[in-house]
């Protein structure tokens, strides 16, 4: 029997089914573009901590092939090679860039910043990291002037006129015990007690060699403050503007990169307004890199006679200042 009410009855289910849809549909786009807005953000994370990791890497191999990088001067288009004697040992890293030109020239070639067991603002430089570097064994590829930050303990920088050593500017000697701990020329403050490890912090962990930041998007933070990177100024005078500020859940501000104190930190959910992506070579990964490298020339190496001026002999500020005492550390090869 025909009902009256069944055309009325369809048209309202019909609606109803129209709506549903049409709500899941606005669901499933916005699920959809949330998604890809994550899968982007994602992408972009790991790109950016790859290059970071890259950077690293580099910076070892920087660290483990000074004797080679340093072993020439080209003076005329002739190539002249160093004394053995003046050669520098494995393990030091460059200075910063300050100026933002991707290069390490004039006063740049020289970074100290003996460490005060009482300033925390001691014991490091900052600066960009430097990009211009072209040899056979290190190198940047594409990267930028300016993109990266570059944090480093001050003992381990290759150009420190701080400590003389002989005229060499660099501290010595640098070795996988930091033993004997040798002082500035100048004080204050004191030298350190041998074994002293490095001091800078990532995430609240202390024995940083150096840490490398990727600064990400500039913000605006709760104290109002705006990051601006189009303003001149060196790595030193436009840190606010590259780095992080770092907050509590309350909101009140606590270290953060942008102090020029030795606590870092990396973009993480407990590091409220840091979204710097940090990495670092702790004192452990250099130490693996540098007898690596020693340990895979031990029969050339302890061919070289012990008394010689060389950069694996025991130290001596007059006769061998290059020396990093490595011959005494050949016992740890093959264990």
């Amino acid at each position: 029997m025909y009902s009256c009410h069944s055309r009325p009855q369809s048209g309202f289910i019909l609606m109803l089914l129209v709506v549903v849809m049409a709500v899941g549909a606005v669901a499933f786009f916005s699920l959809y573009h949330d998604n890809a807005s994550l899968r982007y953000q994602s992408d972009v994370y790991l790109k950016q901590m790859s290059q970071l990791n890259e950077v690293k890497q580099q910076l070892l191999k920087y660290a483990v092939f000074q004797p080679e990088l340093y072993q020439s001067d080209l003076v005329s288009n002739s190539r002249t090679y160093k004394e053995a004697g003046k050669l520098p040992g494995p393990g030091y890293l460059p200075c910063r860039d300050l100026d933002g030109d991707g290069w390490v020239l004039g006063a740049e070639t020289s970074c100290g910043n003996p460490r005060d067991t009482a300033d925390d603002t001691s014991g490091f430089v900052y600066g960009f990291l430097p990009v211009g570097f072209k040899t056979r064994n290190f190198y940047f590829g594409a990267l930028e002037p300016r993109q990266f930050y570059y944090v480093v303990d001050e003992r381990f920088v290759n150009g420190n006129n701080l400590y003389n050593n002989g005229s060499t500017g660099r501290y010595a000697p640098l070795n996988i015990t930091l033993s004997p701990a040798m002082g500035p020329d100048a004080p204050p403050p004191n030298g350190l007690p041998d074994g002293t490890l490095p001091w800078l912090t990532l995430n609240g962990v202390e024995g940083y060699v150096a840490l490398i930041i990727f600064p990400n998007v500039p913000q605006v933070f709760q104290d109002g403050f705006a990051q601006d990177r189009s303003q001149s100024g060196t790595a030193i005078e436009r840190i606010a503007d590259y780095l992080d500020q770092r907050f509590d859940v309350n909101g009140h501000q606590v270290d953060g990169n942008a102090d020029g104190n030795r606590h870092f930190f990396s973009q993480s959910r407990e590091n409220i307004g840091v979204n710097d992506l940090v990495v670092g070579i702790t004192f452990s990964e250099w130490q693996n890199a540098v007898m690596n490298r020693v340990c895979s020339q031990l029969d050339s190496l302890t061919q070289v006679d012990s008394n010689a001026a060389y950069w694996f002999n025991d130290y001596d500020a007059v006769q061998n200042p290059s020396g990093g005492n490595w011959r005494s550390f050949t016992g740890a090869c093959g264990l």
